[in-house]
């Protein structure tokens, strides 16, 4: 079976993925896996063993709590009927999140993100961005809030997904991951082009005046671009629409999906390794760093 990984750090915030996770995991038919990660930091450890306390007795204590943390989640997602066990690893967590979806059998990553406003929004450093930077397998990040309410163990319903595309094989690279869920949630999938037009060196679609029929011409090819991939989608038994908008790009595909309450986006992002495995100021960055809608990002090779 395959393995949805949810990591959680015992804080209800991250605990407001688990209505996604589990309609995915429901849907999917595929295992909740609950995942901790418990380490020190180094300064830490050099502090306790200035202070003469054993740096292995805190960490032995810290797994224990996190241990009794997952097992409480599992029990109660279990009263459910949802399928899930826990996982506790010692280790930073980023790296920790990456080496088990490397090894096992993981179909995606759920993480949550902070949900800052204006340039802080996307925390640099962060636990879920070292995990987009290195994971290979999809990950969902889902903005969470101080102030949201509600049963975290109840599945979200999912209706609607944006589904950016720019005409090439590489941006189609989500869709063998975002049909299945559309297919196992009922969900109807809008594809979503902003036509670019590239006039003496300057891009048309990223906030430049469109010249007069060059532009009119890019959103038909789009729109025909699109209307085929629709109906190669409609043939698979899944409910597509398509959607074009002007201007640029990142800022409309969130403005789009906030103003048509779109459920999620899912979208590819570059397929690079090492340090370059993640564009920064790339579309797909801008995106999650602006907007407030849940991101599935798949890494195209």
């Amino acid at each position: 079976m395959t393995q949805i990984l949810v990591p959680l750090d015992g804080s209800p915030l991250a605990e407001q993925v688990l209505p996604c996770a589990i309609a995915l995991s429901q849907g999917l038919g595929s295992e909740l896996v609950l995942f901790g990660a418990v380490s020190l930091p180094c300064d830490t450890e050099v502090i306790l063993d200035r202070a003469g306390v054993k740096p292995d007795a805190l960490l032995e204590e810290l797994k224990a709590e996190a241990d009794e943390h997952l097992r409480e989640v599992v029990r109660q997602l279990h009263e459910r009927g949802v399928t899930a066990r826990r996982v506790l690893q010692c280790g930073p967590a980023a790296e920790a999140i990456v080496a088990y979806a490397e090894q096992m059998e993981v179909r995606q990553i759920v993480i949550a993100t902070h949900g800052y406003n204006g340039p802080n929004r996307w925390t640099h450093g962060s636990v879920a961005e070292r995990v987009v930077q290195a994971a290979s397998v999809p990950v969902l990040l889902i903005r969470v809030k101080e102030t949201e309410f509600g049963d975290p163990r109840q599945p979200m319903c999912c209706r609607r997904i944006l589904v950016p595309l720019d005409g090439s094989f590489r941006s189609e690279r989500v869709l063998p991951v975002v049909v299945p869920i559309a297919k196992a949630l009922d969900s109807e999938l809008v594809l979503f082009q902003v036509p670019i037009c590239y006039v003496s060196g300057w891009m048309m679609g990223e906030g430049f005046l469109p010249v007069q029929g060059v532009l009119a011409t890019a959103e038909q090819d789009a729109q025909v671009y699109l209307g085929e991939v629709a109906a190669r989608l409609q043939q698979e038994g899944v409910r597509t629409s398509t959607v074009t908008a002007i201007g640029a790009v990142a800022d409309s595909i969130v403005r789009y999906a906030e103003e048509n309450r779109m459920d999620l986006i899912a979208m590819s992002t570059h397929g690079r390794t090492g340090l370059r495995r993640w564009a920064l100021g790339s579309v797909a960055d801008r995106v999650l760093r602006a907007g407030r809608v849940p991101l599935l990002l798949v890494r195209a090779a």
